[in-house]
């Protein structure tokens, strides 16, 4: 986490880690900004990272159950709305995360949203983003 953080910085002028949460290939929860901070991609989302290169290898079951835990979590404890959007990053611009092996699997959980996808709105028109956003506000 560390070297997440200490990347972010240095390497990419950013004042602190990027994401809320990173999920473990065993399963762990790591807080990034926790849920009282804004996350460096967009206001009023929560960033959940996979730590990992899920272009080459499969998450595991137990990230997998944990990335599960962590979002019916904040919705029971009304971190996020009980109707909430779930949207990857290469959805909102073009990037390889979280992965093709990841999006395999999230682009069938509950509460997936297709943004961006065949006739689909632009993710983030429904927060009022512009046209053009790329993933940062």
């Amino acid at each position: 986490m560390r070297t997440i953080q200490d990347s972010a910085i240095a390497e990419k002028n950013l004042p602190d880690i990027q994401a809320n949460f990173y999920v473990g290939d065993d399963g762990n929860i790591y807080v990034g900004r926790g849920w009282d901070y804004a996350n460096t991609y967009a206001n009023d989302t929560l960033a959940v990272t996979f730590m990992g290169d899920y272009g080459r290898y499969i998450p595991s079951d137990k990230q997998l159950e944990a990335t599960q835990f962590l979002l019916a979590h904040a919705k029971t404890s009304q971190y996020i709305d009980l109707a909430y959007k779930l949207v990857a990053q290469n959805q909102t611009k073009s990037s390889k995360s979280p992965g093709a092996n990841v999006y395999r699997y999230i682009k069938n959980w509950p509460h997936f949203y297709p943004c961006g996808m065949d006739d689909n709105p632009k993710c983030g028109s429904e927060l009022g983003m512009p046209e053009k956003w790329d993933g940062n506000m």
